[in-house]
This record gives structure tokens, C-alpha cells and sequence, in this order.
């Protein structure tokens, strides 16, 4: 029976130090003991037990593990303690107990301060005598109290590095108390539930009405030329085809004497071709003369056609003489610039006249680059004018831009916005707000109750008269008035909005001291 005992004593030691090593004795609340700095070394002897267990290829306790060491079966299996389903003692069966874990390890660092998030030997909060030290070696944080390389507000990803937690904030059980039920109203406190609406996420961006580009004609000489008369002007609606400015080229007249020409070669070739052909059936002249006289014909035409084209090209009239010829609408529409003047001599491809189509015009919207992704052509789109108060246009994102315009750094995106009263105007400034997600039900507060202290976004949610407790929360997407809140709060919460600055001041009572309010946990 001696080998039996000493094997059982074993057990029974190691199962107490196993739960020696599993068990936290500390309290949960995020306040710090007064001896907490003096108590750093025992923590630290803890984990060091936690870590000096040994597991198994089993994932168990190699000195617990029955099959490792199968003279242990009995001794399990007399304590009560087996699964007969799986062979191995029920405290160590993975497959009955899937949570199972056999240690509970601290992964916070041996030199840390808990309740401030920074290494014990760096924290300022606990050692004051340190701040002059850091302040001299440029390594204070004067925001928040701490070292400026261990802030865990500035850098919370450097504390989650250590394998340690970022501090509580606020404190679980915070309340912020009144000091009596008038001071909420000398105060200016005001509430307002959260409420549960339909929601879509958008962007808020600017950008400016231009025309129709695919409905918008530039007319202008093909060379020098000579403005003659004027027949429009700005304002003017025009049907297409209609005369708009006469004008006259040296270069169309060149052109429209080689087609005069060019239409006289042309008949004399063809009756001499006539005539040779008239002639070779008789058999009085040769072949070759019929087809000298029938390239002659060819390049006559093609002469022909080329003055033609010169002509087209100039916007002129073949049957015009002297270089006269008029610029015409290419399309119905209305004159929106005008740079001829009779007697003025116009230079090759400057625009006279504009004629455009203001039936349609186009919204060029600029989109930040950063948020460019987001945008993509079929999103709704809610457009606003500033000195058309009231009005607003609901149309859909038609093209966004393939490249980020270098100077402003924004991509163009355009919406083509029916006018056909002709009340907007291109080069109106506007306001676009773009669907970038789809709708969804969503809790809305107004932007003042949102307060941000220490890292964190808080709201103030009133729980009864004179009592508020602070809440995270997340944020999402907003508008002008409101921001949806993603986590943290539900619909129907009456948050603080007017005050809520106040109600922050009386949880950072280390920097702004409290007035007429008071911190404390809830019962």
C-alpha cells in the first residue's frame, strides 16, 4: 500500500498547486490598493508558478497525465474521477470539457503598473518624483499625466504589444451626482433620447454645376478670318442650323476657288472621255487614249472632293464666293458665350460663339481621395444649393473619375442633373451628400452629446433626476446634426446634450475640478 499513498500524496500536491496557479484572489473593480506598488512582487512569484507547468503532448499536466503514466488510472478511477466513454479521468477529458484549461497564466508584465497601463518603473501617476525626469528628456505626455512613449491613450496599441490591458475608462460603476435637484437646471442640463431611425451612411462633398459636355458646341474659324456680321447672342435660343456669325477667310476663298476648278476640269475630262470612248468603238482611236482620258476624270474628282472637304472642315459653303461663309448651330439650344465682334479679325481655332444645350447639366463632384473607394457609379445622390435655399435634387452618381486630380487631390465624379425650366445655372456652387451604403435602422444622438475624454467617446445617459453615468460608445457614420452611435447605447436613452462638457469636467477632476458635482461608484 506504500507505493499507493506516495502516489496519491503527489496527486494531491500537484492538483493544489494547480489551483494555486488558477485562482485570482485580487479584486475586480479597476480602483488600485494603496499597496499596490509595494505588493508587485508577489503577482509576479504567481505567474512565475503558473508558468513553471509542464503540459504534456496530451495538453494535460505531465505528471497528471494517465497516459504518460498509466499507474495513475487507479488512482483517478478511485477518486471517481473517470470517463469511462474516453479513457482518461473526467478533470482532464478535452471532449466532455472543451473550455478546459488546466492554466491561467497572467500575460501582464512583471514591472506593471495595473491600474495606469505603463510599465511600474515608468508610471507617473504613482510616482510623481519621475514626471521632471521625463519632462527634461522630452518624454511627457501633459495631456494625460504619463510618459509620452508608454501613453496608453496616444498609444493604446502599445500596451496591447505588452500583452497587457489599457486602462478602464471610465471606471466600471462611474456616476456622475448632482448636488441637489436644482442644480441640473442652474446648470443648463438638457436630455434627449436616442433615437431609431432609418439611417444610409454618406459622404458630405462640394462641387460646382457645369454644361452638358456632350451637349455643348465651340464655334471657331478653321484659319484666320475676318468676323463679317453677328446674327446671336448670349442668351439667345437658336435652332440648329440657324446662321450665327458670318465671316470671311483668304483660305476658304483659296478653297472655294480650287473647287470652282476643280468642277470645270471636272466637266471638261468627262467629255473628252465621252468622246474618246466614242471614238474607240469606231475603232478610229486606241485604247490607251480611252483610259488617259478616264484618270484624267479620276483626278479631277478627287480634286474635287478635297476642295469639298477644305470647305466642310471651315464650315463653308461650297457655293460660297470670296472666302464668305457663316458659322451655324450644330444643334438646337441656347447661346452661352460670345467672343466675335464685327470687324474683328478671329485666329485659327479661337471660339466665337458657344451654343449649349441646357436641358441637362452636369454636377462635377470632388471626392476626397481617401474616401474615393467608397464611390462608385449607380449611388444615390442628394444635392443642395446655396442660393437656391430649400431646393434640393435627388439623381444618380453617373461616372467617377479614373485618377486623383494632383493639385487638389480629389477624384471627379459627375451627375447629370435634368434643368428644364432652366433654373440652375452652370457654376453654381452645391452640396452633395452620396449613399455609400445602403439604409438601415440605426441609433441617431446629436453631435453635442458626444464627449471625448482620456482615448475614449463617451455620452452621458441620465438614469434618473440628478444621476448620470457615462457610457463608450462607438460611432459610425453622421450627419450634420446627428451620428449614429454602433455600439453602446440603446434607442430610447435620454443622453445629455447642453452640459455634457460639464459632466465630463467631474470625471477628470485631476485636471478641471469639480463644482457642483460628485464621482462615485453605484450601489
Amino acid at each position: 500500500m506504500g507505493p499507493r499513498i506516495g502516489t496519491l500524496t503527489m496527486v494531491a500536491l500537484l492538483l493544489a498547486s494547480l489551483a494555486s496557479c488558477s485562482k485570482d484572489t485580487r479584486p475586480g473593480g479597476a480602483e488600485k490598493s494603496a499597496g499596490a506598488s509595494a505588493d508587485a512582487g508577489p503577482p509576479a512569484a504567481t505567474d512565475a508558478r503558473a508558468q513553471t507547468v509542464t503540459l504534456c503532448e496530451h495538453r494535460v499536466p505531465a505528471e497528471l497525465c494517465t497516459r504518460c503514466n498509466p499507474d495513475l488510472v487507479d488512482v483517478f478511477k478511485s477518486q471517481d474521477d473517470w470517463c469511462d466513454a474516453h479513457g482518461v479521468p473526467e478533470s482532464q477529458c478535452f471532449q466532455c470539457n472543451p473550455n478546459l484549461t488546466f492554466t491561467t497564466a497572467d500575460t501582464t508584465p512583471k514591472d506593471w503598473c495595473k491600474e495606469h497601463a505603463v510599465p511600474e518603473s515608468m508610471c507617473t501617476k504613482c510616482h510623481p518624483a519621475l514626471v521632471a525626469k521625463f519632462i527634461e528628456a522630452g518624454d511627457y505626455c501633459r495631456e494625460h499625466g504619463l510618459p509620452e512613449s508608454v501613453c496608453p491613450y496616444c498609444h493604446p496599441e502599445r500596451v496591447t504589444a505588452a500583452g497587457a490591458q489599457p486602462p478602464a475608462f471610465p471606471e466600471p460603476g462611474t456616476r456622475v451626482r448632482l448636488a441637489s435637484s436644482d442644480t441640473a437646471r442652474e446648470a443648463g442640463i438638457q436630455t434627449r433620447p436616442a433615437r431609431k431611425v432609418p439611417f444610409a451612411r454618406t459622404l458630405e462633398v462640394v462641387g460646382q454645376l457645369d454644361f452638358n459636355q456632350n451637349r455643348l458646341a465651340q464655334l471657331s474659324v478653321r484659319s484666320e478670318a475676318l468676323v463679317v456680321e453677328v446674327h446671336a447672342d448670349v442668351g439667345d435660343e437658336v435652332k440648329a442650323g440657324q446662321p450665327l456669325v458670318r465671316v470671311a477667310s483668304g483660305s476658304v476663298g483659296a478653297d472655294q476657288g480650287r473647287l470652282a476648278s476643280a468642277q470645270a476640269r471636272l466637266g471638261l475630262a468627262r467629255a473628252a472621255l465621252e468622246r474618246e470612248q466614242k471614238l474607240a468603238s469606231s475603232g478610229i482611236t486606241a485604247r490607251k487614249d480611252v483610259e488617259a482620258a478616264q484618270a484624267e476624270v479620276s483626278a479631277a474628282e478627287a480634286e474635287r472632293d478635297a476642295a469639298r472637304a477644305a470647305l466642310s472642315a471651315a464650315g463653308a459653303q461650297a457655293t460660297g464666293q470670296s472666302g464668305a461663309y457663316v458659322l451655324s448651330a450644330p444643334f438646337a439650344g441656347t447661346v452661352v458665350a460670345r467672343d466675335a465682334l464685327a470687324g474683328r479679325h478671329a485666329s485659327a481655332g479661337q471660339p466665337l460663339i458657344q451654343v449649349a444645350d441646357l436641358r441637362t447639366l452636369w454636377a462635377m463632384l470632388e471626392i476626397p481621395e481617401a474616401d474615393a473607394t467608397q464611390v462608385r457609379a449607380g449611388q444615390r445622390v442628394t444635392l443642395t444649393f446655396d442660393t437656391l435655399p430649400g431646393q434640393t435634387q435627388v439623381a444618380t452618381l453617373t461616372r467617377v473619375g479614373a485618377s486623383v486630380d494632383p493639385a487638389s487631390r480629389t477624384v471627379r465624379a459627375r451627375v447629370e442633373l435634368p434643368n428644364p425650366d432652366g433654373a440652375l445655372k452652370a457654376g453654381l456652387f452645391l452640396r452633395a451628400k452620396v449613399e455609400v451604403a445602403a439604409e438601415h435602422t440605426a441609433v441617431m444622438v446629436p453631435h453635442q452629446a458626444i464627449q471625448r475624454a482620456e482615448g475614449r467617446t463617451l455620452v452621458f445617459v441620465k438614469k434618473q433626476e440628478g444621476l448620470y453615468e457615462p457610457v463608450a460608445v462607438k460611432l459610425g457614420a453622421g450627419t450634420r446634426e446627428e451620428v449614429e452611435v454602433v455600439e453602446g447605447l440603446a434607442a430610447g436613452a435620454e443622453v445629455v446634450t447642453t452640459g455634457a462638457f460639464l459632466l465630463k469636467t467631474e470625471i477628470l477632476k485631476e485636471s478641471i475640478g469639480a463644482g457642483c458635482c460628485e464621482t462615485g461608484e453605484s450601489k
